[in-house]
């Protein structure tokens, strides 16, 4: 969760301690997934209620 948050530096950093730079790629591949997820879900939301609104809309 902190890594989706924007908070993920100081985690890598924690994890860097306890292992090595392999943990790098770890977090900037579930940055750059998470963000695209949350993008995908926005748009969603928003085509749908975008769509339900036009159905809807007297012509």
């Amino acid at each position: 969760f902190r890594v989706l948050c924007g908070e993920w530096i100081e985690s890598m950093w924690d994890c860097m301690l306890v292992g090595d730079v392999s943990c790098i790629p770890f977090f900037l591949a579930t940055v750059v997934i998470g963000n695209l997820v949350v993008l995908n879900l926005f748009l969603a939301l928003l085509l749908s209620n975008f769509g339900s609104s036009s159905l809807s809309a007297p012509t």
